[in-house]
């Protein structure tokens, strides 16, 4: 029998074989291509031909950008079986598939005057994309991520830009390429976010060198959910994805912050003086009615009261308001799902919870694409539709995405440990049975 040796050199509880036939089968390459098309594909948004410039005989864009790469994915996909190297699918998918069917299936009862074609349409691409991610990132899934923060960081950087260039528009806010503000302060958050994250990971840390930019764009975007689901996400992070110096990461945090802040203050300090007077002024969000964010909950409570365990229908809330949506993803939810669809979103969240411990060794990439997710997640209470929280899925998939090959097991029925895999994560114990002796092998300590 091969035999194995422990290598003082790797992390405790990892086992490297010395042949090659117990090594797992090689991983399948990641397609930067195919999944920079669905990044494309993502922040495009609802795009028409009209606004793309062109003429093409179809009114959404997102149908046939969708359908060419759902071939190429089922291509995709189809090459890896006949290699054997297909992966797993995160399990939360299924719980988010559940939920898109039952949102789906509310049109069954949707009210008179619902957008019924175009909501289902909007759920049906929705699904798509996320079922894209997933394929495309399970072959590698760290070099999935990485490939991803940085189309964020790029995208972040062209928004910033070309916002700050344009300068203020309505209401002294700044957007770029009429995407809007709230949808301005997303990208350019996301992309903060993956500099930081891409620096950790690379220890170039010069990639720190955007976010004073970055973060005064979202500061000019006069986006007050977006700046506040940005504080939450950063939160998560310290207390739910940094087990370790969380001390000294804090207080490097604060010093590199203020010291970035005082900096970009002493450039556009004006400009924040103007934006404050008029979106981030307590007396000016009153008289303003807090943009109408109490009456629209209140309405979508209303709903949920009357129809409490599946909702009113899909698209209820505009058809009874013909004010589109409540800004508000689970006053949304309850409004048009009841609790059957608010209940299918916490399962989504806690199977995804799940999915990803322990977050403490997964890698600092994936980590990155996690809290990206929160924030999107976050942000989505206070502004956008169900289409709108597309990147929230996007990155919850390629956060909790792992390469796990189909485990060898010696007669005895105890697995090997992969290279790579820490075992104190699943099992913690016996790594093999036998051996010289009969003995029990354990790792040290």
């Amino acid at each position: 029998m091969t035999q194995l040796r422990w290598q003082p050199t790797t992390p405790v509880g990892q086992w490297r074989p010395e042949h090659d036939a117990l090594s797992p089968t090689r991983r399948p390459a990641m397609s930067v291509t195919l999944l920079t098309g669905l990044f494309l594909v993502a922040l495009a948004g609802r795009i028409t031909p009209d606004r793309a410039g062109i003429s093409i005989g179809v009114d959404d864009l997102r149908r046939p950008a969708c359908a060419v790469l759902l071939t190429a994915a089922l291509i995709w996909q189809a090459e890896q079986w006949a290699r054997g190297t297909a992966r797993p699918w995160p399990r939360f998918f299924h719980a988010f598939t559940a939920l898109i069917a039952v949102q789906i299936l509310s049109a069954l009862w949707a009210p008179w005057g619902a957008r019924v074609e175009t909501a289902v349409w909007d759920l049906v691409l929705l699904w798509v994309i996320v079922l894209l991610a997933a394929t495309f990132t399970a072959g590698d899934p760290r070099r999935a991520a990485r490939t991803v923060l940085v189309l964020m960081l790029a995208a972040g950087l062209i928004y910033a830009v070309a916002g700050l260039h344009a300068g203020p528009q309505l209401q002294g806010r700044v957007s770029a390429f009429g995407g809007g503000p709230n949808v301005y302060v997303r990208v350019v958050s996301l992309a903060a976010i993956a500099a930081v994250t891409l620096a950790v990971a690379t220890r170039r840390w010069w990639l720190l060198l955007p976010v004073p930019v970055l973060g005064a764009a979202a500061v000019l975007s006069g986006s007050r959910g977006g700046l506040v689901a940005l504080v939450g996400a950063a939160t998560a992070f310290f207390v739910f994805f940094l087990r370790r110096r969380r001390t000294t990461v804090l207080a490097a945090t604060l010093l590199l912050g203020g010291a970035a802040g005082w900096a970009v203050w002493q450039v556009m300090g004006a400009s924040f003086v103007t934006l404050a007077a008029t979106r981030y002024n307590a007396g000016m969000l009153e008289a303003n009615g807090y943009s109408e964010r109490p009456e629209l909950l209140s309405i979508a409570w209303q709903m949920f009261r009357e129809h409490p365990v599946a909702g009113a229908g899909m698209d209820a809330f505009n058809a009874a308001t013909g004010m589109g949506y409540p800004h508000n993803l689970l006053a949304g939810l309850a409004a048009e799902a009841g609790i059957l669809g608010v209940g299918l979103l916490l399962l989504v969240i806690y199977q995804w919870c799940r999915d990803g411990r322990p977050w403490s060794v997964v890698p600092p990439e994936q980590v990155g694409c996690a809290v990206g997710a929160v924030y999107v997640l976050l942000a989505s209470m206070f502004s956008g539709d169900y289409y709108d929280t597309r990147f929230c899925w996007i990155l919850a998939v390629v956060a909790v995405a792992r390469t796990r090959p189909r485990p060898r097991r010696w007669p005895t029925g105890e697995r090997l440990a992969w290279p790579g895999e820490d075992r104190r994560a699943d099992v913690g114990h016996l790594v093999r049975r036998g051996g010289r002796g009969g003995g029990r092998v354990r790792p040290g300590r």
